[in-house]
């Protein structure tokens, strides 16, 4: 079935649309299974860009700025962190944006690249999307450590309908000096409700997903990478950590191995099953905001394929139109 995702007018299993509530946000999201009838979830536009004119490829001859941290391709570690960090032979660097959304008076948006052109993270090892999330948690940390920062996001635009303007491969990290209302409403959810019930929403509801398991597509010692009872988008994951824990930046092994292991497997079948679409993935972690608690959180990683442009309805409502079940989206990334 790879690569031949389509649902069909005349299949059993498309039943009548269906409103579902996220059990931790309380957003409304609507399933309309016949509006992808025929639909093929797969794919995604190329666009064009030949090595010799990347601005990624060779940043510093681009006019870019210094980078911010560089990763070698191969290095020894000590306490998980990459040592002997050179500007040769680099596996990844971390550079400012030439053209940032937040300017340095309000905040900080950096550019995470990485050296091949051609080169997805679908096609890294555990071991080199290791060393990203290793990236990722010291610049964090670092950002952290500024005046005014509120929330740091970590996120990855992979093709031009998910945001990419930029072929190469390449992250993104916005240090913000405000609580974004999205991740806002999430922290505010989860504190309610550990308030209510002395217990993480996150933990309840992987409690439940793993004991019905309808909508677990993998999981390892430590990690859970399940398919959203209330997905936002067609063929959306979620990795979540077992354990309950509020900060990503803090993860440390076994736990940082299994994170790899299970971010690995989900990129690798959105890619196998769904033939490379365009897709977002975003890390959400407690804020940086130390004069409040945040202990009730639970971080996690979504991943969110685009195949169609949002509309009218969708942004006049706030109401998010999606096309295929997570249950059925489950069974076709488990084949």
């Amino acid at each position: 079935m790879d690569g031949q995702i389509q649902i069909m007018k005349n299949k059993k299993t498309i039943s009548a649309s269906k409103f579902r509530q996220d059990p931790i946000s309380g957003d409304w999201i609507l399933f309309a299974p016949l509006r992808g009838a025929g639909h093929k979830f797969e794919g995604r536009t190329e666009t064009e860009l030949v090595k010799d004119k990347c601005p990624f490829e060779n940043p510093a001859k681009f006019g870019n700025k210094p980078p911010v941290l560089v990763y070698p391709v191969k290095s020894g570690t000590s306490n998980g962190v990459y040592q002997n960090k050179t500007k040769n032979d680099w596996f990844l660097q971390i550079i400012p944006n030439k053209n940032p959304a937040i300017g340095p008076e309000l905040g900080t948006h950096d550019v995470v690249i990485y050296r091949d052109h051609e080169r997805h993270l679908a096609d890294f090892t555990k071991e080199e999307i290791k060393m990203v999330l290793l990236a990722f948690q010291e610049r964090y940390k670092s950002l952290a450590e500024e005046k005014n920062i509120k929330y740091i996001s970590i996120f990855h635009n992979h093709g031009k309908e998910a945001g990419s303007s930029i072929p190469h491969p390449h992250s993104q990290i916005l240090a913000l000096p405000i609580l974004p209302p999205y991740i806002g409403r999430s922290v505010d959810a989860s504190r309610r409700y550990f308030q209510e019930h002395n217990k993480c929403t996150h933990c309840q509801m992987l409690t439940r997903e793993l004991k019905e398991k309808k909508r677990v597509v993998y999981q390892n010692n430590d990690m859970v990478v399940i398919a959203p009872f209330a997905s936002r988008a067609e063929f959306e994951l979620a990795i979540l950590p077992k354990k309950h824990f509020a900060y990503f930046e803090q993860v440390k092994e076994p736990e940082l191995s299994a994170l790899a292991d299970a971010l690995k497997v989900a990129l690798s079948k959105i890619y196998k099953k769904l033939k490379d679409p365009a897709f977002n993935f975003f890390i959400h972690t407690a804020p940086v905001d130390k004069s409040l608690s945040y202990g009730h959180y639970h971080w996690h990683i979504e991943i969110m394929p685009k195949f169609d442009i949002i509309g009218g309805f969708e942004l006049s409502t706030g109401l998010d139109i999606v096309a295929i079940y997570p249950e059925e989206a489950t069974e076709i990334f488990r084949k």
